[in-house]
Protein backbone atom coordinates (compact mmCIF):
# COMPACT_ATOMS: atom_id res chain seq x y z
CA UNK A 1 0.00 0.00 0.00
CA UNK A 2 0.79 3.60 -1.16
CA UNK A 3 0.67 6.66 1.06
CA UNK A 4 1.08 7.69 4.07
CA UNK A 5 -1.05 4.90 5.55
CA UNK A 6 1.13 2.77 5.11
CA UNK A 7 3.85 4.83 7.13
CA UNK A 8 2.46 1.81 10.02
CA UNK A 9 4.51 -1.41 8.09
CA UNK A 10 7.16 -2.95 8.93
CA UNK A 11 10.14 0.15 9.77
CA UNK A 12 12.68 -2.39 8.00
CA UNK A 13 11.62 -1.57 4.77
CA UNK A 14 12.77 0.87 3.35
CA UNK A 15 10.01 3.77 2.26
CA UNK A 16 10.26 3.08 -1.52
CA UNK A 17 10.82 -0.19 -2.74
CA UNK A 18 11.81 -0.36 -6.45
CA UNK A 19 9.96 -2.65 -9.23
CA UNK A 20 9.35 -1.76 -12.79
CA UNK A 21 6.89 -2.35 -15.33
CA UNK A 22 7.36 -5.78 -17.75
CA UNK A 23 6.95 -3.62 -20.74
CA UNK A 24 10.27 -2.60 -20.34
CA UNK A 25 11.22 -5.83 -21.14
CA UNK A 26 9.87 -5.94 -24.41
CA UNK A 27 12.52 -6.19 -27.08
CA UNK A 28 12.89 -8.72 -29.70
CA UNK A 29 16.82 -9.38 -29.10
CA UNK A 30 15.88 -9.82 -25.56
CA UNK A 31 13.21 -12.44 -25.32
CA UNK A 32 15.14 -14.79 -28.01
CA UNK A 33 14.68 -12.80 -31.41
CA UNK A 34 16.87 -11.05 -34.22
CA UNK A 35 17.55 -7.85 -33.00
CA UNK A 36 15.33 -5.70 -34.52
CA UNK A 37 12.78 -7.90 -35.50
CA UNK A 38 9.42 -6.78 -35.87
CA UNK A 39 7.02 -6.66 -33.38
CA UNK A 40 4.72 -8.88 -35.28
CA UNK A 41 7.54 -12.05 -34.52
CA UNK A 42 8.23 -11.28 -30.54
CA UNK A 43 4.87 -11.13 -30.31
CA UNK A 44 3.56 -14.15 -31.72
CA UNK A 45 7.37 -15.79 -30.15
CA UNK A 46 5.56 -14.68 -26.50
CA UNK A 47 1.83 -15.88 -27.06
CA UNK A 48 3.77 -19.23 -28.62
CA UNK A 49 5.97 -19.64 -24.86
CA UNK A 50 4.63 -17.49 -22.79
CA UNK A 51 6.57 -19.16 -20.03
CA UNK A 52 9.56 -18.90 -21.64
CA UNK A 53 9.51 -14.89 -22.24
CA UNK A 54 8.05 -14.67 -18.65
CA UNK A 55 10.89 -16.63 -17.14
CA UNK A 56 13.17 -14.22 -19.36
CA UNK A 57 11.38 -11.34 -18.03
CA UNK A 58 11.41 -12.19 -14.29
CA UNK A 59 15.04 -12.82 -14.34
CA UNK A 60 15.42 -9.51 -15.62
CA UNK A 61 13.58 -7.86 -13.02
CA UNK A 62 15.97 -9.93 -10.49
CA UNK A 63 19.24 -9.57 -12.32
CA UNK A 64 18.60 -5.61 -12.30
CA UNK A 65 18.50 -5.46 -8.56
CA UNK A 66 14.64 -4.82 -8.34
CA UNK A 67 12.23 -6.46 -6.03
CA UNK A 68 8.95 -5.88 -7.40
CA UNK A 69 7.31 -6.61 -10.18
CA UNK A 70 4.20 -4.78 -12.18
CA UNK A 71 2.37 -6.72 -14.99
CA UNK A 72 2.35 -5.32 -18.54
CA UNK A 73 0.02 -4.13 -21.08
CA UNK A 74 -0.31 -7.27 -23.62
CA UNK A 75 1.43 -9.61 -24.29
CA UNK A 76 2.75 -9.41 -20.86
CA UNK A 77 -0.48 -8.98 -18.84
CA UNK A 78 -1.74 -11.31 -15.87
CA UNK A 79 -4.04 -13.08 -18.56
CA UNK A 80 -0.65 -14.17 -20.32
CA UNK A 81 0.81 -14.57 -17.21
CA UNK A 82 -1.33 -17.32 -15.91
CA UNK A 83 -1.13 -18.98 -18.71
CA UNK A 84 2.78 -19.11 -18.24
CA UNK A 85 2.84 -20.41 -14.94
CA UNK A 86 -0.74 -22.28 -15.11
CA UNK A 87 -1.87 -20.87 -11.49
CA UNK A 88 -1.56 -17.81 -9.15
CA UNK A 89 0.02 -20.77 -7.34
CA UNK A 90 2.64 -21.42 -10.05
CA UNK A 91 3.27 -17.45 -10.74
CA UNK A 92 3.60 -16.94 -6.40
CA UNK A 93 6.36 -19.97 -7.04
CA UNK A 94 8.20 -18.33 -9.70
CA UNK A 95 8.34 -14.31 -7.88
CA UNK A 96 9.27 -16.38 -4.79
CA UNK A 97 12.42 -18.12 -6.93
CA UNK A 98 13.48 -15.18 -7.98
CA UNK A 99 13.09 -13.16 -4.38
CA UNK A 100 9.80 -10.98 -6.51
CA UNK A 101 7.09 -9.29 -5.34
CA UNK A 102 3.95 -8.89 -7.40
CA UNK A 103 3.40 -5.07 -7.08
CA UNK A 104 0.31 -3.97 -9.30
CA UNK A 105 -0.93 -5.02 -12.55
CA UNK A 106 -1.63 -2.88 -15.40
CA UNK A 107 -5.33 -2.55 -17.40
CA UNK A 108 -6.36 -1.82 -20.73
CA UNK A 109 -8.46 1.02 -19.53
CA UNK A 110 -8.67 3.11 -22.55
CA UNK A 111 -9.93 0.35 -24.81
CA UNK A 112 -12.30 -1.34 -22.09
CA UNK A 113 -13.72 1.91 -21.08
CA UNK A 114 -13.71 3.51 -24.50
CA UNK A 115 -15.66 0.87 -25.58
CA UNK A 116 -18.11 1.06 -22.91
CA UNK A 117 -18.48 5.11 -23.07
CA UNK A 118 -19.21 4.35 -27.29
CA UNK A 119 -21.71 1.95 -26.63
CA UNK A 120 -23.45 1.08 -23.04
CA UNK A 121 -23.60 -2.62 -23.89
CA UNK A 122 -20.08 -2.71 -23.52
CA UNK A 123 -19.83 -1.93 -20.08
CA UNK A 124 -20.30 -5.50 -18.78
CA UNK A 125 -17.42 -6.15 -20.75
CA UNK A 126 -15.24 -3.77 -18.87
CA UNK A 127 -17.01 -4.63 -15.80
CA UNK A 128 -16.04 -8.90 -15.85
CA UNK A 129 -12.84 -8.08 -16.83
CA UNK A 130 -11.86 -5.57 -14.20
CA UNK A 131 -13.95 -8.01 -11.59
CA UNK A 132 -11.45 -11.25 -12.75
CA UNK A 133 -8.40 -8.70 -12.70
CA UNK A 134 -9.28 -7.70 -8.61
CA UNK A 135 -10.00 -11.23 -7.72
CA UNK A 136 -6.67 -12.26 -9.54
CA UNK A 137 -4.63 -9.40 -7.78
CA UNK A 138 -6.48 -10.06 -4.29
CA UNK A 139 -4.91 -14.30 -4.47
CA UNK A 140 -1.81 -12.94 -5.50
CA UNK A 141 -1.75 -10.36 -2.37
CA UNK A 142 -2.11 -7.14 -4.24
CA UNK A 143 -4.10 -4.33 -4.48
CA UNK A 144 -3.61 -2.19 -7.02
CA UNK A 145 -4.72 -2.17 -11.12
CA UNK A 146 -3.10 0.55 -13.40
CA UNK A 147 -5.74 1.82 -15.69
CA UNK A 148 -4.62 3.61 -18.96
CA UNK A 149 -7.55 5.95 -19.72
CA UNK A 150 -8.61 8.17 -22.51
CA UNK A 151 -6.84 10.02 -25.36
CA UNK A 152 -7.48 13.99 -25.08
CA UNK A 153 -7.69 14.60 -29.21
CA UNK A 154 -9.53 12.61 -31.51
CA UNK A 155 -6.75 10.12 -31.69
CA UNK A 156 -8.19 6.74 -30.83
CA UNK A 157 -6.31 3.54 -30.44
CA UNK A 158 -6.18 2.06 -34.12
CA UNK A 159 -7.45 4.89 -36.45
CA UNK A 160 -4.72 7.13 -38.09
CA UNK A 161 -4.98 10.75 -37.90
CA UNK A 162 -2.70 13.00 -40.41
CA UNK A 163 -4.99 16.02 -39.58
CA UNK A 164 -4.56 16.84 -36.27
CA UNK A 165 -3.79 20.52 -35.28
CA UNK A 166 -2.45 22.29 -32.15
CA UNK A 167 -5.64 23.06 -31.09
CA UNK A 168 -6.44 20.09 -30.62
CA UNK A 169 -4.64 19.16 -27.66
CA UNK A 170 -4.39 22.94 -26.32
CA UNK A 171 -8.10 22.95 -25.81
CA UNK A 172 -9.81 22.37 -22.60
CA UNK A 173 -11.43 19.12 -22.18
CA UNK A 174 -15.22 19.54 -21.66
CA UNK A 175 -16.31 18.57 -18.09
CA UNK A 176 -19.45 16.32 -19.75
CA UNK A 177 -16.32 14.40 -21.03
CA UNK A 178 -14.48 14.13 -17.37
CA UNK A 179 -18.11 13.23 -15.64
CA UNK A 180 -18.88 10.58 -18.12
CA UNK A 181 -15.36 9.34 -17.57
CA UNK A 182 -15.53 9.38 -13.85
CA UNK A 183 -18.63 7.24 -13.81
CA UNK A 184 -17.28 4.56 -15.48
CA UNK A 185 -14.24 4.72 -13.37
CA UNK A 186 -16.58 5.09 -10.31
CA UNK A 187 -18.65 1.99 -11.21
CA UNK A 188 -15.51 -0.37 -12.18
CA UNK A 189 -14.06 1.16 -8.71
CA UNK A 190 -17.10 -0.35 -6.75
CA UNK A 191 -17.18 -3.78 -8.20
CA UNK A 192 -12.99 -3.73 -7.93
CA UNK A 193 -12.96 -2.53 -4.38
CA UNK A 194 -15.35 -5.70 -3.18
CA UNK A 195 -11.62 -7.14 -3.38
CA UNK A 196 -10.09 -4.99 -1.90
CA UNK A 197 -8.19 -3.61 -4.87
CA UNK A 198 -8.14 -0.14 -6.45
CA UNK A 199 -7.24 1.44 -9.51
CA UNK A 200 -4.81 3.85 -9.96
CA UNK A 201 -5.04 5.85 -13.35
CA UNK A 202 -1.83 6.12 -15.35
CA UNK A 203 -1.32 9.53 -16.60
CA UNK A 204 -0.89 8.86 -20.27
CA UNK A 205 0.98 11.61 -22.28
CA UNK A 206 -1.71 13.32 -24.45
CA UNK A 207 -4.78 11.91 -22.49
CA UNK A 208 -7.60 13.44 -20.25
CA UNK A 209 -6.25 12.81 -17.06
CA UNK A 210 -2.09 14.12 -17.72
CA UNK A 211 -2.48 17.84 -17.28
CA UNK A 212 -2.96 19.10 -13.61
CA UNK A 213 -6.17 20.64 -14.01
CA UNK A 214 -7.28 17.58 -15.81
CA UNK A 215 -6.73 15.43 -13.21
CA UNK A 216 -7.88 17.86 -10.44
CA UNK A 217 -11.55 17.57 -12.13
CA UNK A 218 -11.14 13.45 -11.94
CA UNK A 219 -9.65 13.13 -8.73
CA UNK A 220 -12.40 15.64 -7.66
CA UNK A 221 -15.41 13.20 -9.78
CA UNK A 222 -14.39 10.01 -8.16
CA UNK A 223 -14.22 7.97 -5.09
CA UNK A 224 -10.95 8.55 -3.17
CA UNK A 225 -11.31 4.93 -1.93
CA UNK A 226 -11.10 3.07 -4.61
CA UNK A 227 -10.15 5.46 -7.76
CA UNK A 228 -6.75 6.98 -7.18
CA UNK A 229 -3.58 8.58 -9.44
CA UNK A 230 -0.62 6.57 -10.88
CA UNK A 231 1.57 9.88 -11.76
CA UNK A 232 4.15 8.68 -14.68
CA UNK A 233 6.88 11.48 -14.51
CA UNK A 234 8.02 10.62 -18.29
CA UNK A 235 4.58 10.84 -19.86
CA UNK A 236 3.19 13.86 -17.75
CA UNK A 237 6.67 15.41 -18.71
CA UNK A 238 6.37 15.07 -22.55
CA UNK A 239 2.95 16.33 -22.34
CA UNK A 240 4.37 19.53 -20.99
CA UNK A 241 3.38 19.51 -17.24
CA UNK A 242 5.56 19.66 -14.53
CA UNK A 243 5.16 15.61 -12.84
CA UNK A 244 6.52 17.12 -9.26
CA UNK A 245 3.22 19.65 -9.06
CA UNK A 246 1.29 16.60 -10.06
CA UNK A 247 2.63 14.58 -7.57
CA UNK A 248 2.63 17.46 -4.56
CA UNK A 249 -1.25 18.11 -5.52
CA UNK A 250 -2.45 14.73 -5.48
CA UNK A 251 0.05 12.71 -3.17
CA UNK A 252 -2.51 11.19 -0.96
CA UNK A 253 -3.97 8.88 -3.85
CA UNK A 254 -1.06 8.23 -5.29
CA UNK A 255 -0.68 4.16 -4.20
CA UNK A 256 2.05 3.62 -6.99
CA UNK A 257 3.94 5.74 -9.61
CA UNK A 258 6.01 5.21 -12.57
CA UNK A 259 9.44 6.69 -12.50
CA UNK A 260 10.30 7.70 -16.11
CA UNK A 261 12.35 10.34 -17.67
CA UNK A 262 11.70 12.50 -20.33
CA UNK A 263 14.65 14.34 -23.10
CA UNK A 264 11.62 17.29 -23.55
CA UNK A 265 8.17 17.91 -24.34
CA UNK A 266 6.76 16.69 -27.47
CA UNK A 267 3.62 18.19 -28.87
CA UNK A 268 1.16 15.43 -29.39
CA UNK A 269 -0.23 16.97 -32.66
CA UNK A 270 2.83 16.36 -34.48
CA UNK A 271 2.30 12.64 -34.11
CA UNK A 272 0.86 10.61 -36.68
CA UNK A 273 -0.40 6.96 -37.77
CA UNK A 274 -1.74 4.37 -35.01
CA UNK A 275 -0.93 4.02 -31.61
CA UNK A 276 2.27 1.78 -31.69
CA UNK A 277 3.42 4.20 -34.19
CA UNK A 278 2.60 6.85 -31.79
CA UNK A 279 4.16 5.15 -29.28
CA UNK A 280 7.07 4.22 -31.23
CA UNK A 281 8.13 8.39 -31.55
CA UNK A 282 7.32 8.50 -27.81
CA UNK A 283 9.69 6.25 -26.63
CA UNK A 284 12.25 8.13 -28.38
CA UNK A 285 11.95 11.16 -26.00
CA UNK A 286 11.89 8.25 -22.53
CA UNK A 287 14.94 8.56 -20.64
CA UNK A 288 17.01 6.32 -17.95
CA UNK A 289 15.58 7.34 -14.60
CA UNK A 290 18.62 10.60 -14.35
CA UNK A 291 18.94 11.40 -17.60
CA UNK A 292 16.23 13.54 -18.42
CA UNK A 293 14.69 16.42 -17.41
CA UNK A 294 12.64 15.37 -14.64
CA UNK A 295 13.17 17.08 -11.08
CA UNK A 296 13.84 13.93 -9.54
CA UNK A 297 15.28 16.04 -6.41
CA UNK A 298 11.92 17.89 -6.66
CA UNK A 299 9.82 14.45 -6.50
CA UNK A 300 12.06 13.05 -3.71
CA UNK A 301 11.62 16.51 -1.69
CA UNK A 302 7.49 15.50 -1.64
CA UNK A 303 7.85 11.94 -0.96
CA UNK A 304 9.61 13.48 2.05
CA UNK A 305 7.57 15.64 3.25
CA UNK A 306 4.20 13.58 3.21
CA UNK A 307 5.84 10.90 4.43
CA UNK A 308 5.04 8.41 1.36
CA UNK A 309 6.02 5.31 1.27
CA UNK A 310 4.85 2.51 -1.07
CA UNK A 311 6.63 0.78 -4.64
CA UNK A 312 7.60 2.89 -7.36
CA UNK A 313 8.16 1.49 -10.91
CA UNK A 314 11.18 2.31 -12.57
CA UNK A 315 10.30 1.99 -16.24
CA UNK A 316 12.14 2.66 -19.69
CA UNK A 317 9.41 0.87 -22.26
CA UNK A 318 10.82 -1.19 -24.43
CA UNK A 319 14.26 -1.24 -23.75
CA UNK A 320 16.79 -2.67 -25.72
CA UNK A 321 19.01 -3.76 -22.38
CA UNK A 322 16.34 -3.66 -19.99
CA UNK A 323 18.59 -5.34 -17.08
CA UNK A 324 22.16 -2.27 -17.70
CA UNK A 325 19.55 0.43 -18.10
CA UNK A 326 17.26 -0.41 -14.94
CA UNK A 327 20.57 -0.80 -12.96
CA UNK A 328 21.78 2.42 -13.92
CA UNK A 329 18.80 3.97 -13.05
CA UNK A 330 18.58 2.17 -9.57
CA UNK A 331 22.06 3.43 -8.67
CA UNK A 332 21.52 7.08 -9.55
CA UNK A 333 18.82 6.65 -7.47
CA UNK A 334 20.41 5.20 -4.72
CA UNK A 335 23.44 7.51 -5.12
CA UNK A 336 21.71 10.64 -5.71
CA UNK A 337 18.06 10.64 -4.61
CA UNK A 338 18.47 8.19 -1.51
CA UNK A 339 19.78 10.62 0.80
CA UNK A 340 17.17 12.88 -0.05
CA UNK A 341 14.38 9.87 1.40
CA UNK A 342 14.28 6.84 0.96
Amino acid sequence: MGGRAAAMTNPSIPNIRFGTNLIGFFDAAFLGHAPGAPRSVWVSGFEANPRDAFDKMLDGVRDAGLEGVELAPNPGGWERALQAYGSTAGLKKALDERGLVLTSSYAHGKQLIGAALEDPAAEAIADDAFERHARFLAEMGADTIVSGNLARSRFGDASPDDTATPEDFAAPVLREVHQRFADQLNRLGAIVGAHGVKIAIHTDAYSICSREADIATLMALTDPATVQLCPDAGHIALDGGDPVAVLRQNIDRVPTMHWKDCAAPLSGHVLRGDGLQRHDVMLTYFRILGSGTVDWRGWMEVLREHGWRGWASEEIDNSPDPVGELRQGLEYFRTELAPIYS
